[in-house]
């Protein structure tokens, strides 16, 4: 049986949900605070794997979400994670999380997505 794209939808907005508890913070305590750099980094890897499992078509409907960009990014973090710096790291953190979960709230809350 094959997992509905709605529950891949969801696990990304689970994944935003956790980085976003480190709201509060400011850069330099994020970057100095290891248990929460580290737990923060997992979940972009997952965003990035469940935005893979959204069908296309679902995505053409949703063209504000940076699809592509975020299938990338677990990517990156899955294979080339010394790539990432930390104030890359910081903006997704800090704006762009935030707006995708928004953004996936929205896209929930519709009945045909």
């Amino acid at each position: 049986m094959s997992r509905s794209h709605r529950l891949f939808l969801r696990d990304m907005l689970e994944a935003c949900e956790k980085v976003m508890r480190s709201e509060g913070l400011d850069f330099h305590a994020f970057v100095r605070n290891e248990l929460v750099y580290d737990a923060v980094l997992r979940n972009p890897g997952v965003l990035g794997e469940a935005a893979k499992k959204v069908p296309d078509s679902v995505r053409a409907r949703y063209p504000s979400v940076e699809w592509r960009a975020i299938a990338g990014l677990g990517d990156v973090l899955a294979h080339a994670y010394f790539a990432l710096d930390d104030a890359t790291l910081w903006d997704i953190v800090a704006h762009k999380v935030p707006a995708l979960a928004e953004a996936l709230r929205r896209i929930l809350e519709e009945g045909d997505a």
